[in-house]
């Protein structure tokens, strides 16, 4: 048996901030490429990780683009949802979508919660579970991740959720596979984490993410990375490998990093002027503009920042009583 497995491809209608070329084009393009290489390959089912399209409520027009294309293939499409395919990061809302809408009608096949698919062939069956993203996925006992093998030879489980194979961030909430390393699934497919890690194989077990189609911000990761879909071979043993779209083009060229270094200049300019501000216990007044005056000179702001800072102090001074201690929430 063979799988054909992809995720996150966040279709819509608009342009991402940062991207040079027609995004609509690029992923429709790429859609039709993997229904390809699953009609080459001539797969069992496709499988997607989550996150169809940017938003539920995608305008009729841009699904009927997609449907007509999801109907070329010739084998079912099996999906968990992610937190942009529903409203409130609530799966409960799922009908309401256009998602929704796409498997009342078989256009896309919704894996519930508790709900088992089995294919068999050769005297081997393979059973299919998911979970749809949801709000404390990765937050507390993490048991989104975790299945019991039964009544099956191989299992697969998908999850639209922030899994690594090692902790990037600090800040964010994610899982990594060593918290969840005692699910019984043979193999547990990701989404949501745009990246990706590829194949990983440990105890046996398959933790796989080839990482999302399309490539929203212009991050060198982002610039550098290839977007990849999975095949997955069954048999007397499991084989995996990823296979790069040939419709994907090298980053830099579809990328434009000119406005992400703007934006973090920016972002380095305001974080340098609050910290001066919550610096500003070593003033003898809390005269605003004499402290933004003297910060300004000191770290020779331009003109706009410091006009910006006025007008946020401004505001903040209409909207409350300022005092010294609302300056740390500007």
């Amino acid at each position: 048996m063979k799988f054909l497995f992809f995720t996150d491809t966040h279709i819509r209608n608009t342009n991402p901030q940062g991207r040079k070329d027609n995004f609509l084009e690029t992923v429709l393009k790429k859609l039709e490429e993997i229904i390809n290489i699953a009609r080459q390959n001539n797969v069992n089912a496709v499988i997607h990780g989550g996150d169809l399209f940017d938003r539920p409520d995608t305008p009729p027009s841009l699904v009927r683009e997609v449907v007509i294309r999801l109907k070329k293939l010739d084998v079912p499409l099996y999906m968990v949802a992610g937190n942009h395919d529903m409203y409130g990061q609530n799966p409960a809302t799922i009908k309401r979508t256009m998602l929704g809408l796409l498997d009342s009608i078989n256009i896309i096949n919704l894996i519930n919660p508790g709900q088992k698919i089995f294919f068999k062939k050769n005297g081997i069956t393979v059973r299919l579970t998911g979970t749809h993203f949801f709000y404390n996925l990765d937050k507390e006992d993490k048991e989104g991740y975790r299945v019991k093998k039964e009544d099956c030879d191989v299992a697969i489980h998908i999850v639209h959720g922030m899994l690594m194979d090692k902790p990037y961030f600090k800040t964010s909430f994610f899982t990594t596979i060593d918290e969840i390393i005692n699910t019984e699934a043979d193999i547990t497919l990701s989404g949501h984490y745009h990246t990706g890690f590829g194949v990983k194989q440990i105890n046996g077990k398959y933790f796989v993410n080839p990482g999302s189609v399309v490539r929203i911000d212009s991050s060198l990761v982002e610039i550098s990375r290839m977007p990849k879909v999975t095949l997955i071979e069954i048999e007397n043993d499991i084989k995996i490998e990823n296979i790069v779209l040939k419709t994907a083009l090298p980053g830099q060229d579809v990328l434009d990093r000119s406005k992400l270094e703007e934006m973090e200049f920016k972002e380095k300019k305001l974080s340098d002027f609050i910290q001066g501000i919550n610096s500003a216990s070593s003033f003898k007044s809390y005269d605003f503009t004499a402290i933004l005056n003297e910060i300004s000179k000191k770290d020779n702001l331009k003109k706009e920042i410091v006009e910006e800072a006025l007008k946020k102090i401004e505001q903040a001074q209409l909207n409350s009583s300022f005092d010294g201690e609302d300056l740390e929430v500007i």
